[in-house]
């Protein structure tokens, strides 16, 4: 992987750590690894579905704890990707597994060979401004990704893309410079929501045409210069006329460039809106008004095809969607009881709070968002592997999904819950022993116990766990007081490893390469060699090529054995998600979300009983 600049580093860093704090209720969901699937079962609609048919209208009202941000999916920072996947969808969804075989705006795909992968695209797919989805637009985005000068962050992950042919208008072969097994898990991800070109389009000519206006003033002020020092050529000086002459018109024929460029741009980005501010994709609704910081309102899209194509043209049933920013949890909590807001996602706390209150109906699902304490092998008590045992098995963490997640949560043993396809199922939860924790430190030259550096996202979640931890660790003699940092604080100490142990969250586990490349890979942003486990890299590297299913679900068993065998980290659990609705919300099936993943939810929307809030 190609190492960040220090910018970068702190843009995907951030990058990473905002999705914790969305209302992405398309998450990854809990289905039995042993359970057998029918693959199209969440193609239902009828009365096994739900008992009452779906009724048009209104408008739902939720709450999140921030701004949407930047609304083009590939810039820094989204945070509600509740909003943005109503707004935008992806190519391909993912099962409850987490494994990338839900067709969508990818009718169908096949690998031709390892580098080579023919896609059919879904006809009669328009976006929100009326363009049409088809290969040409996907190639466009595919290599607007790639250019550095639109700083996507999505853009290192689409590093082993070499180019897309277009085959006809609905068909593409996808081209790689080396086997690429993560891509249809990166197609399933943020590269594969696809946005409208006529967007991307006049996106770029907007910024473009802001650049060669800064450049044009910067070229007169050298022009000027230029033909000042033409009129006081000096015979006896070093400015000969020739050479004066000669650099006034190359800065005329420079701004003359400039000049085209920017009349050229000027014209593309005629009508045009920034997509930061203006989203353009192809999902069920699109933007109406927002305010920054305060809300975000989305309409129905008349013209969505999915509905269409399945004989319920209705879809979707809500009028729209508005999604107001309510940094207080309990505050929100207030509003849906007093029937100002229609659905919210709760904290475990609340939970106890509605859970026999009848005018709520609450809704419950394991979320593959990884809470796990980072330790710093490069420098540090931590490079030594019996400090780093004596701190994993300090943690009780059946008391810690008791105590601060109020049971809401799975134990973790390491990077992949047990429902993802990529879990080694050999894997027992890391043992709470602190008399052995004790050993281990004596072992290792701490027979007084020792105190450890560190930090922690400043946010409820984190202090939660963190604090509870900090505990647990003072009973075998080890002290950890980290300091609550927000988001850009936590980048400096991090890249200056100036830590030994944070608390961390990953948000959102499901192409198990991302997450194994960002934390294990020494050059990624989010490593930035604080560990260097060279069998881990091995696989790391041996999964990201592999192509076969089978084997890169064994590459993936070996990797987390590799990391748990060396305490790599402090893997803890996966809280759930507990979403609260009032009763006249209709339509979400539960048991059918848990089964069927993102296959089900996109394809189901929600409505208002009678069609009314």
């Amino acid at each position: 992987m190609r190492k960040e600049s220090g910018g970068n580093k702190i843009i995907a860093c951030c990058g990473i750590l905002f999705l914790l704090m969305t209302l992405f209720l398309a998450a990854p969901v809990h289905a039995e690894p042993d359970t057998k699937v029918d693959p199209d079962g969440w193609q239902v609609w009828g009365e096994e579905y739900w008992p009452t048919p779906p009724a048009r209208g209104g408008i739902a009202r939720a709450a999140a704890p921030v701004y949407i941000g930047l609304m083009n999916p590939n810039h820094f920072p989204v945070l509600d990707w509740f909003s943005m996947s109503f707004m935008y969808e992806k190519l391909i969804n993912s099962d409850a597994h987490q494994q990338p075989t839900i067709p969508w705006l990818a009718e169908s795909w096949e690998y031709l060979d390892d580098v080579t992968v023919l896609m059919t695209l879904r006809q009669g797919v328009y976006f929100h401004d009326g363009s049409l989805f088809n290969a040409e637009s996907l190639k466009y985005q595919m290599e607007w990704i790639l250019d550095k000068q639109n700083r996507a962050w999505t853009r290192t992950w689409m590093e082993p893309l070499e180019s897309v042919e277009i085959v006809d208008e609905y068909t593409v072969k996808w081209h790689f410079k080396r086997p690429w097994g993560a891509f249809l898990g990166t197609m399933a991800s943020v590269p594969g929501f696809m946005i409208s070109q006529k967007a991307l389009v006049g996106d770029h000519a907007i910024t473009a045409s802001k650049r060669m206006q800064r450049l044009i003033v910067t070229a007169k002020r050298k022009l000027k210069k230029a033909e000042e020092d033409e009129d006081n050529v000096d015979d006896n000086g070093p400015l000969t006329v020739d050479a004066a002459e000669k650099k006034v018109q190359q800065a005329e024929d420079y701004l003359t460039a400039l000049e085209t460029n920017e009349e050229k741009f000027k014209a593309l980005a005629e009508g045009a809106r920034p997509l930061d501010s203006y989203p353009v994709g192809t999902g069920q609704f699109t933007l109406e008004t927002a305010s920054h910081g305060n809300y975000i309102q989305l309409k129905r899209n008349p013209n969505w095809w999915f509905g269409k194509s399945i004989g319920h043209p209705d879809m979707p049933y809500f009028d729209g969607i508005k999604v107001t920013v309510i940094p207080d949890p309990s505050v929100r909590l207030a509003n849906l009881k007093a029937g100002k807001l229609d659905f919210i996602v709760l904290n475990a706390r609340q939970f106890r709070v509605v859970e026999n209150d009848p005018k709520i109906e609450v809704n419950i699902y394991p979320f593959n968002m990884l809470f796990y304490l980072t330790l710093n092998h490069a420098k540090g008590p931590c490079q030594d592997i019996r400090v780093r045992k004596a701190i994993s098995h300090a943690i009780d963490r059946k008391a810690l999904v008791v105590g601060t997640q109020f049971g809401q949560a799975r134990i973790a043993t390491c990077l992949y819950p047990e429902d993802h396809w990529a879990h080694n199922p050999d894997l027992k939860p890391v043992e709470f022993n602190p008399r052995l924790s004790k050993k281990l430190l004596a072992d290792a030259g701490y027979p007084d116990g020792l105190t450890l550096k560190g930090f922690s996202l400043n946010i409820p979640e984190t202090q939660t766990f963190s604090k509870a931890i900090m505990g647990m660790l003072d009973k075998v003699g080890i002290t950890w007081k980290p300091v609550f940092l927000g988001i850009t604080g936590m980048s400096e100490p991090f890249q200056k490893l100036d830590f030994d142990l944070v608390g961390s969250i990953y948000p959102l586990v499901q192409e198990p390469d991302h997450i194994a490349s960002l934390l294990y890979k020494p050059d990624s942003f989010f490593n930035n060699g604080r560990s260097h486990n060279e069998t881990a890299v091995a696989l790391i590297e041996s999964g990201r090529k592999e192509v076969d299913v089978e084997k890169r679900k064994q590459i993936y068993f070996d990797l987390e054995k590799a990391l748990y065998d060396n305490y790599e980290d402090v893997w803890l659990f996966y809280p759930n998600a507990i979403m609260a609705t009032n009763k006249n919300f209709q339509g979400f099936n539960v048991d059918l979300f848990k089964k069927y993943g993102e296959g089900y939810f996109f394809s189901h929307p929600m409505w208002f009983k009678n069609g009314r809030p």
